[in-house]
């Protein structure tokens, strides 16, 4: 039975399931970055009016989101674990009963043979995977913050007289 055991644990595909684990924390990065690109392209696109009063006359304040200094949060996987967990539990059971019971009465003899054969045969397997990540906020990379900084001098924001 341990020999069997052992041939179930082989025959689990571990390098596809941390493979395929791995991808997925890889993916969500890579899905996070091209969030935060579509963001900051938004941005780009939004024009922000701001008003407010000063000293009784209504006051008026707009530019570029981003030119207001307004952007997306980028996030990135600083951490990741991987982890597998995995139980296989096989039972096999045989039981084998025989019984002979004899008696004997006025002459008549009678014998009874009770069999009784039981075979049972069970098979478990438990398993569970999952990724356990953490996320924080990071800044944008520095070329990116040069094209963030173009895109501020490119569009200034209008400031009331």
């Amino acid at each position: 039975m341990a020999a069997q055991i052992g041939q179930e644990l082989a025959s689990v595909p571990f390098d596809e399931m941390i493979r395929n684990l791995l991808l997925a924390m890889v993916d969500a990065q890579n899905q996070a970055n091209s969030s935060f690109i579509a963001g900051i392209q938004e941005l780009a696109d939004t024009e922000v009016e701001i008003k407010y009063k000063k000293d009784g006359s209504d006051k008026t304040v707009t530019g570029n989101a981003i030119a207001l200094g307004i952007l997306p949060t980028m996030l990135q996987i600083q951490q990741g674990v991987i982890e597998i967990k995995m139980a296989i539990t096989m039972e096999q059971k045989r039981e084998v009963q025989v019984g002979i019971k004899a008696k004997a009465k006025w002459a008549f003899f009678s014998v009874s043979v009770d069999a009784k054969y039981s075979s049972s045969y069970s098979y478990k397997v438990e398993a569970s995977s999952f990724i356990r990540i953490q996320v924080a906020p990071a800044p944008p990379p520095q070329p990116l913050m040069t094209v963030i900084q173009k895109i501020m001098e490119d569009t200034p924001v209008s400031l009331p007289a």
